[in-house]
């Protein structure tokens, strides 16, 4: 679902250059946001959406750079990178860091993704100045000792072991990326190899920091009690004088749209042996890229058949009479240059693996014409909305909702676009990209269990 959490008015200043309104802003805001942006000559983007009803404030620091970016060698570099942004800078330690958060009340946190990496604070009004200047001193500022570097290898390496060796569930969702997306920028590990873990060095991570580690790849988002004039007075006086960097649009430049395209021409199947008692299993077909019309249509297809106890999966295969699966769901995966279908779930014990794949494969492609319905489509709009309204409740999730869109689209008011597309979606549109979704000759099919001797394809 395109509104959960994979997620403005120029006002001139003088040193910053506004931009000029995209066409989603002009479209009606049922949300009635009044966001104030602006952008500084070195290019680092910022949004401001004052809200005074508590003495509080989010702030998150997005830039543009995840595991599509890396190359063999350096996977996982934006996320150890990630890790070693809370071990201190040149004027400010890790542990003066924690006390500047947690002494005044505040939490902070970060995350990577495919194609961004997002440093989270929730804080008192007061400290506003203050932590805006420790993300600039951390953008350009950041030391990396060979201690600290060593004892975060070595707690990146157990993180990934936790997500993904010994996880029957990570190991069939990161085998699917690397089936599905073999050969592209998207198909490594986000916590990267266990190989490049190993060897990555200290000057590559700090290298690739340079790089990329700056204000023209950076997008700032304050939401809470603050005032935007002085928070623009406040950025100017801290990021004003940062250099950019002519890495970022160097390197995409160099990759074209279509290196990120899965390449599945036909059936794709992997047999894991892990540590599941019954077999799990992912069956995935390449999709639409995030923003793409048919991205929408797919996104509602997959909550109609796979989300919740009346979506046509679960009806199906769960509260059957002679249930097939204990567990089904359905998701949508948009990332910023692809996107994968997915429909997972753990089968009943004794139910044929073989004879269920073959089943819901052909299951899929007959659901177009009668799983989508009137009445199942009006009901996941209405649950998007509803959810929509509820992350929104928050000056986290406001900032990370606006700041998310900024980053993926340049365009944060691009969810006026999302409500009209998802509104105005058919029966027959959604059927027709279900169609369209299934006829594919390719997809990638992925188990673990206990009772698996190996891999096929």
């Amino acid at each position: 679902m395109r509104f959960l959490p994979l997620l403005f008015s120029a006002v001139f200043l003088a040193g910053c250059s506004s931009g000029p309104s995209t066409p989603s802003q002009s479209l009606p805001d049922p949300l009635k946001l009044d966001v104030t942006s602006f952008r500084l000559d070195n290019g680092l983007q910022v949004l401001v959406l004052e809200d005074d009803r508590l003495p509080v404030y989010s702030l998150y620091t997005f830039y543009k750079v995840g595991g599509k970016d890396e190359r063999k060698g350096i996977t996982g570099a934006s996320h150890f990178l990630e890790h070693l942004m809370f071990k201190g800078t040149k004027t400010i330690a890790a542990s003066k860091f924690d006390y500047m958060v947690e002494g005044n009340g505040g939490s902070s946190n970060a995350y990577t993704s495919n194609d961004m990496t997002v440093y989270h604070e929730n804080m008192p009004t007061s400290t506003l100045e203050l932590m805006l200047g420790v993300e600039a001193d951390r953008m350009v500022n950041l030391v990396i000792k060979k201690d600290e570097f060593e004892q975060e290898r070595q707690v990146v390496q157990e993180e990934r072991k936790m997500r993904y060796e010994n996880s029957p569930k990570g190991q069939v969702y990161l085998r699917t990326m690397e089936e599905l997306f073999k050969g592209t920028p998207y198909g490594t590990s986000v916590i990267g190899d266990i190989g490049d873990l190993k060897t990555v060095s200290r000057d590559q991570i700090y290298r690739y920091y340079r790089q990329w580690y700056a204000p023209n790849n950076a997008t700032l988002v304050i939401v809470g009690d603050v005032k935007a004039g002085k928070v623009k007075d406040i950025v100017k006086k801290h990021f004003g004088e940062l250099a950019a960097s002519d890495v970022p649009e160097q390197s995409r430049a160099s990759v074209p749209a279509s290196a990120f395209t899965p390449q599945v021409k036909t059936p794709v199947e992997v047999n894991l042996k892990g540590q599941s008692s019954s077999p799990m299993f992912m069956l995935s077909y390449p999709a639409a890229r995030s923003g793409a019309p048919e991205a929408f249509a797919q996104d509602i297809l997959s909550s109609a058949l796979g989300d919740g106890k009346s979506s046509h999966l679960v009806q199906k295969y769960v509260l059957s009479n002679r249930p097939k699966v204990a567990s089904i769901y359905a998701a949508n995966y948009t990332l910023e240059k692809a996107g994968m279908f997915m429909v997972g779930g753990e089968l009943v014990r004794g139910v044929d693996l073989k004879n269920f794949k073959e089943n819901l494969v052909k299951e899929l492609s007959g659901s177009c014409s009668t799983a989508i319905t009137e009445s199942a489509i009006q009901k996941v709009k209405n649950q998007y909305e509803a959810e929509l309204f509820r992350q929104l409740d928050t000056s986290a999730g406001l900032a990370q909702f606006i700041g998310d869109r900024q980053s993926l689209y340049g365009d944060w008011a691009y969810y006026r676009k999302e409500l009209q597309i998802y509104r105005g979606l058919t029966v027959k549109d959604v059927q027709g990209a279900c169609q369209r979704l299934f006829a594919q000759p390719g997809y990638v099919w992925v188990t673990v269990w206990e009772k698996n001797v190996g891999s096929a394809q």
